[in-house]
């Protein structure tokens, strides 16, 4: 995850676009519809929330009363999410580096959309689930939208694969790209492992792990997964 091409994929342009392209448009409103019924549930008053790779700041401004903070790495994105988000903390930072300052901080954390796809290793990742866990609180929730491998490619990707040995074949994930109409604009080289390696993860710093799915947005589709863990363990 370079932050030269991060800053440049998401420019004042790009944010000003994104939220009705990704967020409102047709093909998408019911998920995001559903994620904010999911927040709303979580949002229990007296529950503090920060919001990891904020983004235009979108789902913060739905919930003005509730104490709230987010980071991104674009600078471009946090000028957006400055606005209807007066007086919420917002940070440039990097999702990946540490912040013992907030630590058993927040009752929710969370981390929209597909953004921990854009690190570069699955180690970073792992990295990015370990803050999660960090800065939730002992009685906290962390929430996580996931992006689906088998939703992505059409094809029901094991997690183990069949084998003529002894040893074991993990399909850990994939690695892909999203190049917007124009082609101006690419999301390159993005990871997006399978679920269950994502619950086994998660399932390292939180005792209860749960997979939930979103209706689905038309007839014969399946509807998008999200991770909701609790139940956070000491290491």
């Amino acid at each position: 995850m370079n932050r030269d091409e991060i800053t440049g994929l998401y420019d004042d342009a790009y944010a000003a676009t994104y939220d009705q392209e990704f967020l409102l448009a047709p093909l998408v409103k019911s998920d995001t519809d559903a994620e904010l019924a999911l927040l709303r549930k979580l949002l229990v008053p007296g529950t503090s929330w920060l919001d990891v790779a904020c983004g235009t700041g979108f789902f913060l401004r739905h919930f003005p009363h509730v104490e709230r903070a987010g980071i991104d790495l674009s600078p471009a994105m946090l000028r957006r999410a400055r606005d209807g988000n007066e007086n919420v903390p917002l940070f440039q930072r990097d999702f990946r580096d540490p912040f013992p300052e907030w630590n058993d901080r927040w009752g929710l954390t969370s981390c929209m959309w597909y953004a921990y796809g854009l690190v570069d290793t699955i180690g970073d990742m792992l990295k990015l689930i370990a803050n999660l866990w960090a800065w939730t609180a002992p009685t906290g929730t962390c929430f996580v939208p996931l992006a689906d491998p088998r939703l992505i490619t059409g094809v029901n990707l094991p997690y183990q694969a069949p084998t003529h040995n002894s040893g074991k074949v993990m399909i850990t994930g994939i690695m892909w790209s999203y190049v917007e109409d124009d082609g101006r604009k690419v999301h390159s080289h993005m990871l997006a492992p399978n679920i269950e390696f994502m619950v086994e993860q998660f399932e390292q710093y939180f005792q209860k792990v749960e997979v939930v799915r979103y209706p689905p947005a038309f007839e014969g589709w399946v509807g998008r997964p999200a991770i909701l863990a609790s139940g956070k363990k000491a290491r």
